[in-house]
C-alpha cells in the first residue's frame, strides 16, 4: 500500500482502505480520533473488527464534536455531547445492527469487563467537552505503522459517501516516532496520545446508559439469555481453548507462513511447534523442543527466532539472539537463516544472530591421539557478553552436566543479562542418563528452582522434586538385573519416576512431535513427507576362537574397574597411574598448584583415568587394530613417566605435550629436558619440573606394576593376528551392504552406505577395505569435518539443490562428529560398526538417513553380533560383556539399546525411531476439528468469560468427585481433584493433562444440574490457596529464621506458657519454617525489645491470627483474587 489521497470516489473509498489495514495479521492496535461516531459506520468493518478482536487487537476511539454540534448544544443545555446525539442515533437503529452492537458490548472496556479491548473516550475534561474537529486513523503492529488524516468522521457517510479528502501515510517513522523537546515534527501517534491524555473514559457509560437500554441492546440481551448454555462438551472445549488457544489461532499461522521462503513446504506441525514454543516460552522463560530426529528442528528454530524478533519489543527483550551449536551443525543454521533472509532482506535475521560453538575437550586430552569419540566435550568458544533477548541451544543434551566449563559459561552469561533472556533448548533426546540431565537443562531458564512457576511442581520446589527423582532413579539402577523380579522392580521405579517428572514438569515445558504424531494428527503434512520404515537391525555375525575369547575377557578385566565386592589386584587391573602424578605429591602445596576452580587433584585424576578407561573400552569394542594402537600409546605414556622419575626430572605441564617431545627426542633425555625447559621459559604458568623426591615412594612401583600388565597384554595382542569382526565386514560389503534389492532400490539415488565408528584407527582400516572393493570413500573425523562440509552435502544430502549434487563418493565413514544435525539421507543403509551403548547415539545415527526428504521406503540398519554357537568361549564373552555393561552404568550411560549379545527385534527398533504419540496431540487435533467444523460455536465458547463454568454429571459412582480449575492474576490454570467418600474427603493438585482426560466427554453429554457443590468447591479452594501460598513463602528470605526458631524453642520451655499456647507456638514455628517474614519479624521483635508479645495466651492467639491473615493477604496481593474458572462434578446415581 502506497501513500495516497482518499476522496471517497469509486476507487478511493476510505472504508476499503480501513478494511485492508484492519485485516493485516500484524495489526494489533488501532487509534481513531473523530469528531462524530455512529454504529452504522463501525458496522461497515464488522467482519474485520471481529477478527481483529479475536486475535487480541486493541481499539482506542477518541470522540470530539463538530462545530455545528457545539453551537447547537450551547443553545440547548439538555443536549449534551456526545450522550444525547449518539443515543438518539442508536435508538433509531434496526435489527441489522445487532451484530455490531453485540461485538461492541463483548469487547468494550467497562467496569464489568476490565480486560476489554475497545476503549472509548471523549475529548476534554469536566462537564462541557471541548471542540475537536480533526480526524485521524492510526494502525500499528509488528513492523506496521500507517496513518490516515483528513476530513472523514468514523461514520457511515464519512467512510464511503461524503465528498471527503484524506491522506494515507505509510512511512512508519512519520506515524509512530516519539515526540521529544528536540523534535521538529509530531507523529500521528504522538499527537493522538497527547489528546488521549486529555480525555475521559466513556465506553462504560455508552454501554450501560445508551447501547444496552436501546431497542437493539434489549434484543441482544434476549438473544444472550436464550442462547444455548454451555454443555459438558463445551466446557471441555473451553478448557482446551484456554490451554491451546494460541496454537490453533489461524491468524498466527498466516503470520508464520509469511516468514517461510517460497521454496519451503508449509508444514502445519512446524507452525504448531513454533506457536506452542512461543506460548511456553512466554509463560516459563524457556522451553524444550524435543521433536524426534529428522523432523526439521532447524526450520522450526529459525521460524521461532523470526517470530521472536518481530515481537521482541513487546516482550521487553533485546532484538538479539545467541545460537549455541555443535560445530558440525553451525553451517546448517547459517544456511537456513540465509534462505529466510534471501526472501526477506528488510527483516534480516542474520544481522540479529550471533553464534557460539561447543569445542573439543581441549588440553585435558591433548596427549591422546584419537579422541573423536570421548563424550566429555567441556569447552565452548569464548562468549562475549551481549544483551541477548533469546539464547537458543541446539543439541542441548550436551549441556546436561552442570559441572562442565561450557555449562558454567552459558549459565553465567544467562545470569548476567538483564532482563533474563528467553532460553530455547533443542534436543530430540534431552535425557541421556538420568533425571539430573533434564534438571540441569531446565535450570538454564528456570533460574530460581526453589521457587519455580511451574504450576504442577509442589510448592515451586523444582530442585527438591528432581533430587527426589534422582534418588529413586539411582535406587532402580542399584537393583540387580539378574532375576526377572529385579528387572520388574527396577522398571516399576523408572516408570514411576518418568510419570512424576512428565506430569509435574515436562507436560508444561516440552514441545514434542513424533513421526507417529505426523501420521495420526497431520495428515496433509504426512502426504508431503516420506517416512521410511526402519528395517533391522540386520545381524552381521562373527565368531571369536577360544584363544581370542580368553584374551578379550582378560583385557576387559584389566581395563575396567574391579567389580562390586572385588578388590583391586595390581596383577589383574591396570591402575592408570600415568594420570595420577598430582595425587602422589608429598607436599600439599604442590597439589594446590593444579587444583582448578572446584576440581581437586583427586577429581582431576579420576577424570583423566576415566577418560582413558572409556577410550580403551570403546577401542576394544571398535576393532582390534584400534585397541592395539591405543594400548601401545598408553604403554608409551606410562614409560615416559617412569623415565622422568628415574632421571629425577618429572615435568607436570598442563600446557605442553610432554609425551610428544619425549617421543621426538628418540631416547636422548638431555635433549628432551632442554626442549621442555625452553617451552616452560616461554609459557610459564604451572608448567613445572619436579624432583623424584617430590612424589611418594610408592608411585614408581605403581607405574611399574601397570607397565608389567600392559606389556603382558600387548604381547598377547601382538601375537594375535585375527580380527573376525573386520573379516566379516569385508565379506559383507558388496553382497549385503550394497545389495541392490535394499540399497536405494528406487533408483532415485545411486547406492550409498553410511558407516559409523568411534575410532579413527578403525575408520582408516574400513576405508582401506572399502577402496579395495572398488568403492569411493569419504572419511570424516573432527579434524576434517569443516573443510569437507560441502562434499558431504553434495554427495549425501538429499536436500541439496539438484545442480549442486555430485556422485564423487558412494560411502561415508565417519566418527560421531556427524551423528548430530547432518543430512546423509541420499543413503538408506547405515552400519553401526561399533554398536552404541547410548540410546541417544543410536537415535541420532539413524536420524541421519531417516529425515525429511528421504526418497526410499525403507531404511536398513546393520549391526555386528558375536555368534551364538555354544562352546566355553561364549560364556567368557557373555561375562566380559556383562562387565562392560556395569562399566558403562558406573559412568552414567544408558543401558545398551542392544548389546552385541542381545538382539533388538525389528518392531522395537521401528517403534524406537517413530516414537509414541505425544499425549497432547489428540486434544489439539480435537480442538482444531471443532474449530473447523463448528466455527460459530467455537467462537461463542471462546467469547464466554471463563468464570464458574460447569455443572454436575450424573454417573454410576459410589463417591462424589469434582474437578475445579482456578486461576488468578498470574494467569496460570491450576486444577484440583476432590474426592468425597462416606468416610473422608481428599484433594490433590492435578496436571493439565489429567484435567483434559477427566473433562473429556461425548458431545451429547448433559449436565444433571448446574449447581456447584459448595462443600467440594470450598475444599478445592483451600487446596488451591495452600498450593499458591508455597510460591509466596518460598520467595522470602530465610536469613533470620534460625534465630526466630531459637526464640520459639525458648518460649516453649517457659513454665508460664500453657499447653494450648505451646500448640499455637508450634503452628507459628511452621510459619517461620515456611519463611513467613512477617511472623519472623514479630518473633524477633520480642527478642530484641523484650516486649510482652507472648505475655499472655491472648497475645499468642492474636499473633497467630494476624500471621495467618497476613499470609493470605500477601498471597492475594501478589497473585490476585482466586477465581473458579471451570468445574465439573459427578454425582452418584442410584
Amino acid at each position: 500500500m502506497a501513500n495516497a489521497l482518499i476522496d471517497n470516489s469509486e476507487q478511493f473509498k476510505l472504508v476499503k482502505y480501513i478494511k485492508e489495514l484492519v485485516s493485516r495479521p500484524d495489526c494489533n492496535h488501532i487509534m481513531i480520533a473523530t469528531g462524530y461516531w455512529d454504529l452504522p459506520g463501525t458496522a461497515l468493518v464488522y467482519e474485520e473488527l471481529k477478527d481483529f478482536f479475536s486475535r487480541g487487537g486493541k481499539l482506542d476511539l477518541l470522540i470530539g464534536q463538530e462545530p455545528q454540534l457545539q453551537y447547537y448544544q450551547a443553545s440547548r443545555e439538555a443536549h449534551q455531547f456526545p450522550d444525547f446525539y449518539i443515543q438518539r442515533d442508536v435508538e433509531s437503529l434496526t435489527d441489522e445492527y445487532k451484530p455490531i452492537g453485540k461485538l461492541i458490548i463483548d469487547n468494550a472496556l467497562t467496569e464489568e469487563n476490565p480486560d476489554g479491548k475497545f476503549e472509548i473516550r471523549v475529548y476534554g475534561q469536566g462537564e462541557h467537552k471541548e471542540f475537536l474537529h480533526a480526524k485521524c486513523y492510526i494502525f500499528l503492529g509488528n513492523g506496521l505503522g500507517t496513518g490516515i488524516i483528513g476530513s472523514s468522521n468514523f461514520t457511515a457517510k464519512g467512510l464511503q459517501s461524503n465528498a471527503e479528502l484524506n491522506y494515507l501515510e505509510e512511512n512508519s517513522n512519520c506515524v509512530t516516532a516519539d515526540f521529544t523537546l528536540y523534535s521538529n515534527t509530531k507523529s500521528h501517534k504522538a499527537w493522538f496520545e497527547e489528546l488521549w491524555q486529555n480525555s475521559e473514559l466513556w465506553s462504560g457509560k455508552f454501554i450501560k446508559n445508551i447501547l444496552k437500554p436501546s431497542p437493539i441492546g434489549v434484543e441482544i440481551e434476549k438473544d444472550n439469555e436464550t442462547e444455548n448454555p454451555l454443555t459438558p462438551y463445551d466446557v471441555y472445549i473451553k478448557y482446551l481453548q484456554l490451554q491451546f488457544g494460541d496454537m490453533v489461532d489461524a491468524n498466527t499461522s498466516e503470520i508464520l507462513k509469511s516468514y517461510l521462503p517460497p521454496s519451503f513446504n508449509t508444514l502445519e506441525y512446524q507452525l504448531d511447534a513454533v506457536k506452542q514454543c512461543f506460548s511456553v516460552m512466554k509463560r516459563f522463560g524457556g522451553f524444550i523442543l524435543g521433536d524426534v530426529v529428522g523432523l526439521g528442528k532447524t526450520v522450526v528454530g529459525v521460524l521461532l527466532i523470526r517470530h521472536f524478533l518481530e515481537n521482541a519489543e513487546s516482550l521487553g527483550r533485546a532484538r538479539k539472539v545467541l545460537i549455541v551449536t555443535p560445530p558440525a551443525i553451525k553451517k546448517a543454521w547459517e544456511k537456513t537463516i540465509q534462505d529466510f533472509d534471501n526472501d526477506n532482506p528488510r527483516n534480516n535475521i542474520g544481522l540479529c544472530v550471533e553464534f557460539v560453538t561447543t569445542g573439543s575437550i581441549g588440553k585435558i586430552t591433548d596427549e591422546l591421539e584419537d579422541v573423536d569419540d570421548v563424550d566429555d566435550s567441556d569447552e565452548i568458544d569464548n562468549i562475549e557478553v551481549g544483551n541477548y533477548g533469546l539464547v537458543l541451544i541446539d543439541e542441548s543434551h550436551n549441556f546436561r552436566n552442570s559441572d562442565t566449563q561450557k555449562y558454567k559459561a552459558i549459565d553465567d552469561l544467562i545470569g548476567i543479562i538483564n532482563p533474563t533472556p528467553y532460553v530455547a533448548l533443542l534436543s530430540a533426546t534431552p535425557q541421556n542418563n538420568s533425571p539430573k540431565d533434564l534438571y540441569n537443562q531446565i535450570r538454564l531458564f528456570q533460574r530460581t528452582p526453589n521457587n519455580s512457576n511451574l504450576p504442577n511442581v509442589e510448592g515451586g520446589k523444582l530442585d527438591s522434586l528432581f533430587n527426589a527423582m534422582e534418588r529413586r532413579f539411582k535406587e532402580a539402577r542399584a537393583i540387580s538385573q539378574d532375576t526377572d523380579e529385579g528387572k520388574i522392580q527396577a522398571r516399576t521405579i523408572v516408570k514411576e519416576v518418568s510419570e512424576k517428572i512428565r506430569n509435574s514438569v515436562l507436560n508444561d515445558l516440552v514441545v514434542r512431535r513424533t513421526r507417529t504424531d505426523i501420521r495420526n494428527l497431520y495428515g496433509e503434512d504426512a502426504e508431503l513427507l516420506k517416512f521410511p520404515t526402519v528395517k533391522g537391525p540386520h545381524k552381521l555375525e562373527y565368531k571369536m576362537d577360544e584363544e581370542l575369547s580368553k584374551l578379550f575377557s582378560d583385557t576387559v578385566d584389566a581395563i575396567c574397574p574391579p567389580a562390586l565386592g572385588e578388590s583391586f589386584d595390581p596383577n589383574k587391573h591396570i591402575g592408570f597411574y600415568r594420570y595420577a602424578a598430582i595425587t602422589h605429591f608429598v607436599d600439599e602445596g604442590n597439589k594446590k598448584l593444579y587444583e582448578k576452580r572446584n576440581l581437586t587433584v583427586d577429581s582431576i585424576t579420576q577424570r583423566l583415568q576415566r577418560i582413558m578407561r572409556i577410550l580403551l573400552v570403546k577401542r576394544l569394542e571398535s576393532s582390534l587394530a584400534a585397541f592395539k594402537k591405543t594400548l601401545e600409546n598408553l604403554n608409551r605414556y606410562n614409560e615416559v613417566m617412569i623415565d622422568m622419575l628415574q632421571h629425577d626430572c618429572v615435568f607436570i605441564c598442563p600446557d605442553i605435550d610432554v609425551n610428544k617431545l619425549h617421543n621426538e627426542s628418540k631416547g636422548n633425555f638431555a635433549a628432551f629436558k632442554t626442549a621442555v625447559e625452553t617451552i616452560i621459559a616461554r609459557k610459564g604458568g604451572n608448567n613445572r619440573c619436579f624432583k623424584s623426591s617430590d612424589f611418594k615412594e610408592s608411585y614408581l612401583a605403581d607405574l611399574q606394576n601397570d607397565k608389567l600388565l600392559i606389556d603382558s597384554l600387548l604381547e598377547r595382542w601382538r601375537e594375535n593376528t585375527e580380527d573376525p569382526k573386520f573379516d566379516r565386514f569385508k565379506d559383507a560389503i558388496n553382497p549385503e551392504l550394497f545389495n541392490p534389492e535394499i540399497n536405494n532400490p528406487s533408483g532415485a539415488n545411486k547406492p550409498r552406505l553410511v558407516i559409523f565408528t568411534e575410532a579413527i584407527d578403525t575408520l582408516k582400516s574400513l576405508e582401506r577395505a572399502l577402496k579395495a572393493k572398488g568403492h569411493k570413500v569419504l572419511s570424516i573425523s573432527a579434524g576434517n569435518r569443516t573443510e569437507r562440509q560441502e562434499e558431504i552435502e553434495a554427495n549425501f544430502d538429499a536436500n541439496c539443490k539438484p545442480d549442486k549434487r555430485r556422485d564423487d563418493y558412494d560411502v561415508i565413514v565417519t566418527t560421531e562428529v556427524l551423528a548430530e544435525g547432518v543430512n546423509l539421507h541420499r543413503s538408506n543403509v547405515i552400519l553401526n560398526y561399533d554398536a552404541p551403548w547410548n540410546a541417544t547415539r543410536l537415535m541420532q545415527r539413524i536420524g541421519r538417513v531417516n529425515r525429511i526428504g528421504s526418497t526410499e521406503n525403507f531404511v536398513h540398519v546393520f549391526n555386528f553380533f558375536p555368534s551364538d554357537e555354544g562352546n566355553s568361549q561364549i560364556r567368557l564373552i557373555e561375562k566380559a560383556y556383562a562387565k562392560l555393561q556395569s562399566f558403562h552404568e558406573m559412568f552414567g550411560e544408558d543401558n545398551k539399546v542392544f548389546s552385541e549379545r542381545e538382539e533388538l527385534v525389528e518392531h522395537d527398533l521401528q517403534h524406537f525411531v517413530d516414537g509414541d504419540e505425544s499425549p497432547f496431540g489428540p486434544f489439539i487435533k480435537e480442538l482444531k476439528a471443532f474449530r473447523d467444523n463448528s466455527s460459530e460455536r467455537y467462537d461463542y465458547i471462546a467469547s464466554v468469560d471463563a468464570n464458574g463454568l460447569g455443572g454436575v454429571l450424573e454417573i454410576r459412582d459410589e463417591n462424589a468427585h469434582g474437578i475445579f480449575v482456578f486461576t488468578d492474576d498470574s494467569q496460570e490454570l491450576i486444577s484440583v481433584d476432590v474426592e468425597k467418600t462416606q468416610e473422608d474427603t481428599s484433594s490433590n493438585i492435578i496436571s493439565s493433562l489429567s484435567t483434559m482426560q477427566r473433562l473429556k466427554c461425548e458431545p451429547d453429554a448433559e449436565f444433571f444440574n448446574m449447581q456447584c457443590d459448595d462443600t467440594l468447591a470450598e475444599i478445592a479452594k483451600r487446596a488451591y490457596q495452600k498450593h499458591v501460598a508455597h510460591y509466596i513463602t518460598a520467595a522470602d528470605s530465610s536469613r533470620k529464621s534460625a534465630n526466630a526458631l531459637a526464640v520459639l524453642s525458648s518460649l516453649r520451655s517457659r513454665s508460664d506458657v500453657t499447653q494450648e499456647s505451646k500448640k499455637l507456638l508450634k503452628q507459628i514455628e511452621k510459619l517461620v519454617r515456611a519463611k513467613d517474614n512477617y511472623v519472623i519479624k514479630q518473633v524477633m521483635r520480642f527478642e530484641n525489645y523484650q516486649g510482652s508479645l507472648f505475655g499472655a495466651n491472648d497475645d499468642i492467639n492474636a499473633l497467630l491470627d494476624t500471621a495467618l491473615s497476613n499470609l493470605a493477604h500477601r498471597a492475594q496481593a501478589k497473585r490476585g483474587d482466586a477465581k473458579l474458572v471451570i468445574y465439573s462434578e459427578t454425582k452418584y446415581n442410584n
